[in-house]
């Protein structure tokens, strides 16, 4: 685990000034709504004067504690307290509204998030692979691509750049590749164009993404998350019922430290964490065949062992994953591919070994 660092009254305050009131144009110290911080040795409590519902609460304590962590804090470190003082509620603070019911998608049996603690770990990777292997077993999947600002699963099923989307009047029709119904924002815009929205704007396409889409009976609807810890990630925390999440990191302590946060997050949250998936692993040489450790070793496993999870699986590093996702072609849902047999059974194995493993862990959640 990473060491907490001392508090700092004026670092604390700049990373608020970051932090926008839910619904509102102001940050958090500007509406008034920040009362007080108290430091108690490296103890920080955040202390909010904010009449708003638990829903809310949890997005704000989760961006509070997220900002934080960007400056060099442990969510561990970090308590946030809401209290109401006074009658009149500060300038642009939401009304206090009902908790919204969480709401499930009829016909689909089992949904289940991917996410990660930062970026190139191989989240989008282990998405549609993991999506592939469970659609090879003859069962109906969707994989949804959540990533709104970096969206990659349309290329990695070989679906390159805008593509035309077909729709009822109500519905959305999902495209059908590879044997599994896929949605993703990279099928709805240009490839090279950038989404520029804020929060509110990503909340209302995921929401539109989700409950839009003409799925069908799914027994599986695997969510590509975008990486770290912000809106799309609380949105989906309070928008749907889901199973849990799949973790994915590599080994160094780096990416474990961005995975930790991660997993606090969902804690936060009250998602449960299903496992963590190790990718890069290990490289083995395709000539000689010797395995190198070149991003450590042990990684995932010392960190399912340190949130008392499961380790669905490790994935190898190897040039057929990073070409498969090239040019397209999903290697575990794939009934033909241009690259030797023995490299292919070695990734579908070890994506069989992560279903299976995620299907034993997701039992045990529920009993």
């Amino acid at each position: 685990m990473t060491q907490s660092k001392d508090p700092d009254i004026d670092d604390i305050k700049a990373s608020l000034l970051t932090i926008p009131v839910p619904g509102g144009s102001k940050n958090i110290i500007e509406a008034g709504i920040l009362s007080n911080i108290n430091i108690d040795k490296e103890k920080i409590t955040i202390e909010l004067n904010f009449n708003v519902d638990r829903a809310q609460q949890l997005s704000l304590e989760a961006q509070v504690k997220t900002q934080l962590s960007r400056v060099g804090y442990q969510p561990s470190q970090i308590k946030v307290k809401f209290e109401v003082r006074g009658e009149a509620p500060p300038e642009n603070q939401p009304a206090k509204s009902e908790i919204p019911p969480k709401r499930n998608i009829s016909n689909i049996k089992h949904i289940i998030a991917v996410g990660s603690g930062k970026g190139g770990v191989g989240k989008s990777t282990a998405s549609i692979n993991l999506a592939g292997t469970l659609a090879s077993r003859g069962l109906n999947v969707g994989l949804l691509d959540a990533d709104m600002y970096g969206p990659s699963i349309g290329q990695m099923a070989g679906l390159f750049g805008h593509t035309e989307v077909e729709a009822t009047e109500n519905k959305i029709i999902p495209v059908e590749k590879h044997g599994m119904k896929i949605m993703s924002f990279s099928l709805l815009v240009d490839r090279a164009k950038a989404i520029v929205w804020r929060g509110p704007m990503l909340g209302k396409a995921l929401e539109q993404m989700i409950f839009d889409v003409e799925w069908g009976e799914l027994d599986y609807l695997i969510i590509d998350l975008p990486p770290g810890t912000g809106d799309v990630q609380l949105s989906m925390a309070q928008l749907i019922d889901m199973e849990g999440v799949v973790i994915v990191t590599t080994p160094q302590s780096v990416a474990l430290h961005d995975a930790e946060r991660a997993i606090d997050m969902l804690k936060q949250v009250k998602l449960p964490l299903l496992g963590i998936v190790e990718n890069m692993s290990e490289f083995i040489c395709p000539n000689c065949g010797e395995s190198t450790h070149i991003f450590s070793s042990d990684g995932g496993k010392n960190l399912a062992e340190s949130f008392d999870t499961t380790l669905l699986g490790s994935i190898p590093l190897n040039s057929v994953i990073m070409e498969s996702g090239e040019k397209g072609i999903p290697i575990t849902a794939a009934k033909e591919t241009p690259w030797p047999e023995d490299q292919v059974k070695a990734i579908r194995d070890a994506f069989i070994n992560v279903a299976n493993n995620l299907e034993q862990s997701m039992g045990a959640q529920k009993k």
